[in-house]
């Protein structure tokens, strides 16, 4: 049915079928209720409830029989009512068993309704995929009067592992403790959009299927009391299911490639590189022995990782240097670009997830494992050692052959499996 406008009069019909004979029946009686949004027994009645009390032609407040099994009843519609979806709702005794008839029409011509105060639920966070400008915020209500309600989260507590673990000894009891890995997450996130309107319901299913990608990555942010995300995307299909006719329910498999868990807080810390040769003389007012507390290195400083797992860096090196390095003393470990030189303004990023590094790209984001975008690859020495800050403290180093202004910033996060 269509065409229902706020202010004017509109019929609506029924024919009821003996489901055995699937003939034109009458019911035993008839009655009409009309409401908004959802079935009878879910809200009020917005109009009604309208019975069937033996008229045979239209008559204002009341269903009418216009043939066997079939009835009619005009709904004058009033011009304060709100647009939107509405619901016929027929009763229909026959026999021991009553039965419900139910069908949607839009009312146009009304008031938009504001959205009614929610229960929004304990648990908030957020799905935000940047390519396509959406964040689904939880716990909230957004600007088109839709609900988010975060109800269940798997997968977040810890991540498997991959590999055999051991290799089983030839000749003797037990095995070999061999390498492994922890694999990718997977998790199942459940919510609920609760939308004023069947219309906006399905705004919701839209925009909840493009904020999960199939090929690139979205975050999804939990707001525990240290908030943390994940870079995800979906595994398998999401599915729905529709409790009432403006909510749904989405069930949606995703997987986190990096398993990590990162602090929403990103850090940074700057280093310069001292050129070669740079210093001074200076007499001492005072007489030796006595102590001095040891200094940093040059170009040296201190990097702290709050987490319980090892995380990687984003570190975007500006020239004039040649040869860069950049170490982690605290592990030992020391990445090279040997070929490298850097003029006054050119740019190295370094990805520390990816182990990849880029002369002058286009930065997208100094996220780990978020590649920039166009540059040209420069890989690093054959003998170099990537690293990654472990959890606690970690004497981090930029090396190489300087002239002035050359410096290197850290970006990372702390991270939790």
């Amino acid at each position: 049915m269509s065409g229902a406008v706020a202010g004017q009069p509109y019929v609506l019909y029924l024919n009821f079928y003996n489901e055995e004979s699937g003939t034109l029946t009458d019911p035993t009686n008839v009655t009409l209720d009309i409401t908004y949004g959802s079935e009878i027994g879910f809200v009020p009645d917005t109009a009604g409830p309208f019975t069937y009390q033996g008229a045979s032609s239209p008559t204002p407040g009341q269903v009418w029989r216009t043939g066997v099994g079939q009835y009619a009843c005009t709904w004058y519609i009033p011009a304060s009512t709100a647009q939107g979806v509405y619901v016929a709702n027929w009763t229909c005794p026959y026999g021991p068993d009553v039965f419900l008839g139910v069908e949607n029409f839009p009312v146009a011509g009304g008031f938009q309704p504001s959205a009614p105060a929610r229960d929004t639920g304990y648990w908030t966070g957020g799905l935000i995929y940047g390519a396509a400008g959406l964040d689904i915020e939880f716990g909230q209500v957004d600007a088109n009067g839709i609900c988010w309600l975060w109800q269940k989260l798997e997968g977040w507590d810890g991540p498997d592992v991959q590999g055999a673990g051991v290799i089983a000894r030839s000749g003797d009891h037990g095995a070999w403790a061999s390498p492994q890995y922890y694999a990718a997450r997977q998790l199942t996130l459940t919510v609920t959009a609760s939308a004023p309107t069947q219309a906006l319901r399905d705004t919701a299913r839209a925009l909840l299927q493009q904020a999960v990608p199939i090929s690139d990555l979205a975050k999804l942010r939990y707001d525990e009391p240290v908030p943390k995300f994940a870079w995800v995307r979906r595994s398998g299909k999401v599915t729905e299911a529709y409790p009432t006719l403006g909510d749904v329910t989405f069930t949606i498999g995703l997987v986190a490639p990096d398993p990590r868990k990162y602090a929403v807080t990103q850090r940074s810390l700057a280093i310069g590189l001292t050129p070669a040769g740079v210093g001074g003389g200076m007499i001492e007012p005072f007489t030796v022995p006595f102590t001095l507390q040891a200094a940093a290195a040059p170009g040296a400083a201190t990097a702290t990782n709050g987490g319980n797992f090892q995380t990687p860096a984003v570190a975007v090196m500006t020239g004039p240097v040649v040869a860069p390095t950049l170490s982690n003393t605290t592990t030992g470990q020391t990445v090279s670009w040997s070929t490298l030189s850097l003029a006054a303004g050119q740019v190295l990023v370094v990805d520390f997830l990816n182990k990849q590094g880029y002369v002058n790209p286009t930065m997208t984001s100094t996220s780990p494992g978020i590649p920039s975008t166009g540059g040209t690859y420069w890989p690093a020495d054959a003998a170099s050692s990537w690293w990654q800050l472990a959890p606690g403290s970690n004497q981090v180093q930029f090396g190489g052959i300087a002239a002035s202004g050359a410096t290197v910033t850290y970006y990372w996060a702390d991270s939790w499996v």
